[in-house]
């Protein structure tokens, strides 16, 4: 629509300046007829940067948008210059024969152009509405406006001109067209020099840091140093590399990456760019073991070795003010195995920790069979055997009460044995371990090969 309104402004303006010897209409319409070819080029973009991605454009055409909004800006910038110079020609011929004779068809063609104008600044306003987010619209819609507006204020410039002519001040008009033109070259520089920044996939330092402080403010995320952004028309690139711990599963290391893509679209919700989930990638890269715990690096040099079911009860001493190290872990294996078996796992637990972990001295592995796992279990209603762990339990130092006895048999004939049981509220977590170990090799004793359980609370 604006483009068939421009056209029908130039063919009017243009045979009217003919008829008039009006430089001035004739400039006008020249600056329309800049303006038809500047639209057409700007619908081109805003039609092709809708295409969607393909293998030669796998950030989609929005570039193509951006160059119509340069070359739209170049061009109204370089229209200002030319009014520019224009006026100061007419002036620097003071004692030139008025150049315009309007009559009624000049007054007619500037009034029409004024109402096209208004005209095409209506329409290509709501347009930007309809398809602009809060605080940004299209490029292509933006350079049309800012020709729209220029034109209405370029004929408001040729209809006082017209009129001071007419009353016998020549030179009115050319002194209003070098202010405007200088409004003008300011405006459609600032324009031009925008999407050419674009174009050089400048962004905002100040989102930048917005997004690596949302990645490295998300759980379990160490660093994100490597953020990368690009801005593709009206869509908003970001690729951010995080640093995970290199003890976690692969399974955790993706649900945080997804937790970090999913912060960064919220943060960039408010931006005014048009911000798809789709268009953000997070690369997670593991810490190198140099920078772990010695603890962790234990533990996975432990669980590393065939044959060990369990790792827990790490502890790690450094030796005096050397560099040296005291290792003890305790490791589970399976419960049918010999300790010959178990001894050459130990070995090799030992191996793998000291290839691991440098300055590991003294490594000491306590083995502990595997509690298998109960399936199918069945109660006993046996009192008497209930009754039986209740009196073992209570002649333990510190007991205060022994509150619930369940008894199950499970496959193979194996004895389940759990017991709830109040101990001195102030007793530290170490002293009931001690207890509870003791309560559990009594029970063993008296019952071989169960699977003892205690539950412990504060009196």
């Amino acid at each position: 629509m604006s483009l068939v309104a421009i056209t029908s402004v130039f063919v009017f303006e243009f045979a009217a300046g003919i008829l008039t010897n009006s430089l001035a209409l004739t400039t006008d319409s020249t600056h329309a007829l800049l303006d038809v070819v500047v639209t057409a080029i700007l619908i081109i973009a805003a039609t092709l940067a809708l295409k969607p991605r393909d293998v030669d454009h796998t950030y989609g055409h929005g570039k193509i948008e951006t160059i119509g909004g340069f070359i739209g800006g170049t061009a109204l910038f370089v229209v200002a210059i030319f009014f520019i110079y224009e006026a100061t020609a007419r002036i620097a011929s003071a004692g030139s024969a008025p150049l315009v004779n309007p009559g009624m068809i000049g007054f007619a063609a500037v009034i029409y152009t004024l109402g096209v104008d208004g005209f095409r600044i209506t329409v290509l306003g709501r347009a930007m509405k309809k398809t602009a987010t809060p605080t940004a619209g299209t490029t292509a819609l933006k350079a049309d406006f800012y020709h729209a507006f220029a034109d209405l204020a370029s004929t408001s410039i040729a209809l006082v001109g017209l009129w001071l002519v007419t009353a016998g001040f020549g030179h009115g008009d050319s002194i209003a067209a070098i202010i405007l033109g200088g409004f003008l070259a300011y405006l459609s520089s600032r324009f031009a020099y925008q999407n050419a920044m674009e174009l050089t996939d400048v962004i905002s330092p100040k989102l930048v840091a917005s997004v690596r402080q949302v990645a490295n403010g998300t759980e379990g995320v160490l660093g994100s140093d490597d953020i990368k952004m690009r801005r593709v028309g009206r869509e908003i690139f970001v690729e951010a590399t995080i640093t995970l711990p290199a003890e976690i599963s692969f399974e955790n290391a993706h649900g945080i990456s997804a937790q970090v893509e999913s912060n960064i679209a919220k943060s960039l919700v408010g931006s005014g760019l048009d911000v798809k989930p789709s268009n953000i990638t997070v690369h997670f890269e593991p810490t190198g073991s140099a920078d772990l715990p010695p603890e962790s690096i234990i533990e996975k040099a432990a669980t590393g070795v065939s044959g060990v079911k369990g790792v827990h009860n790490i502890l790690v001493s450094r030796i005096g003010n050397t560099d040296s190290m005291g290792v003890s872990l305790h490791i589970q294996v399976n419960r049918s195995a010999t300790l010959a078996e178990a001894h050459s796992i130990a070995n090799s637990v030992e191996d793998s920790i000291r290839g691991r972990l440098k300055g590991a001295e003294t490594i000491t592995v306590h083995l502990e069979p595997l509690m298998p796992e109960i399936n199918g279990i069945e109660p006993v209603a046996d009192g008497k055997m209930q009754d039986s762990i209740r009196e073992i339990i209570l002649g333990t130092s510190d007991v205060k009460k022994v509150g619930r006895v369940a008894t199950y048999r499970a496959a193979g004939n194996v004895l389940k044995i759990d017991v709830a049981c109040d101990f001195n509220s102030e007793m530290t977590i170490e002293q009931i371990h001690e207890r509870v170990s003791d309560v559990e090799k009594q029970l063993r004793a008296k019952y071989p090969g169960s699977i003892v359980t205690i539950h412990a609370e504060p009196s």
